[in-house]
């Protein structure tokens, strides 16, 4: 967690007082930082809020829309989907900062990464009752009735698995810099054997543990966070996603390895478990769910590659960043895995 806290410029400090009906003065603390959208903490005399902003070095500006971001959790408050709530979105460019949102923060929420917060010590099912509660926050975002929360238009539906394989294809192609040659043959796999897709649902588009908010006093999640890359579209992605990183995995030495860490600890209930119980609570068939986990790995792989390019190119210094040389390789070689192709 980063200690730096810029001084909130004049200008901003003025924007927060007048929409958050709130005085000064405003401390402002960046949490995280990366690819994905910033997280800071936003402090005055006795409140705290959360504010989210584009990177410093985004790999597309859609990729990191904060106004989608903002509509996004203002249609989900008072849904059975747990999410902050939002309060005020910035779009002027003359505040400094902008553009950017601003949040709910969750006192007592906490990112469960490598191991379980202490209080869940005693309760020798508590990494079962983590994963219950994923797998129900992502029930009920699949659940959700996106048009009647107000999220027509939202994204594509029509044909959005079809489009997938190409799209992440050509956006490596792009950025292209080293030989990955598993990523024709995959792209070609995925293409022979992409099954029919099921009706549209809201997506969260990255979804797994570390983006998820759990209370620290008990195993119950509080909140999903990190909805930049949502849409409408196939919602097996993101249960194939999930799954991908759950439990042991494919290679001895997988890419991105700290990505739900916990759920390869003693006593951590296996992938078929959360499989079993999504298709219980949603009724969706998960037979094909290889082809998503393949599908994920994939796309994961072609995004993380241009953040990749911005480490070679000196854009991103990160020791993240700088882990892609192993990781992208070992996503594309664990997703061969699955599909039965040969290295």
């Amino acid at each position: 967690m980063s200690t730096e806290t810029p001084t909130v410029e004049p200008a901003l400090a003025h924007w927060l007082s007048d929409h958050l009906d709130r005085p000064g003065p405003w401390e402002l603390r960046r949490l995280t930082g990366g690819n994905s959208n910033e997280t800071c903490l936003l402090r005055n005399t006795d409140t705290e809020f959360v504010l989210r902003r584009p990177p410093r070095h985004a790999l597309s500006a859609s990729a990191h829309s904060v106004a989608r971001e903002h509509r996004l959790l203002a249609a989900l408050q008072d849904t059975a989907v747990p999410v902050p709530r939002a309060f005020a979105l910035c779009e002027d460019p003359g505040v400094p900062s902008a553009p950017f949102l601003l949040m709910e923060h969750i006192p007592g929420a906490v990112a469960i990464t490598d191991e379980l917060p202490a209080a869940y010590g005693a309760d020798p099912n508590a990494l079962t009752a983590v994963a219950d509660e994923i797998v129900d926050a992502l029930a009920a975002i699949h659940l959700l009735d996106w048009r009647a929360a107000g999220l027509e238009g939202f994204g594509r539906p029509e044909g959005f698995l079809e489009r997938q394989v190409q799209r992440w294809y050509r956006q490596w192609q792009k950025i292209e810099r080293r030989p990955l040659p598993a990523m024709p043959r995959l792209a070609a796999w995925l293409e022979e054997h992409r099954p029919e897709a099921g009706g549209p649902a809201l997506m969260h588009g990255d979804f797994h543990l570390d983006n998820c908010l759990f209370s620290a006093a008990e195993p119950r999640a509080l909140a999903v966070i990190d909805w930049e890359t949502a849409t409408i579209g196939d919602p097996l992605m993101d249960l194939g996603l999930l799954v991908a990183f759950w439990g042991e995995r494919e290679l001895a030495h997988p890419g991105m390895p700290g990505v739900q860490a916990v759920s390869r600890a003693p006593g951590a209930p296996t992938g078929e478990h959360l499989l079993d119980r999504y298709a219980q609570v949603t009724g969706t068939s998960v037979r094909h769910i290889d082809y998503y986990r393949c599908l994920a790995l994939f796309k994961l792989a072609a995004i993380t590659e241009a953040a990749h390019t911005q480490y070679l190119d000196g854009e991103l210094r990160t020791e993240y960043a700088a882990a892609l040389e192993h990781d992208v390789p070992a996503l594309l070689a664990e997703a061969c895995a699955i599909a039965g192709l040969r290295r």
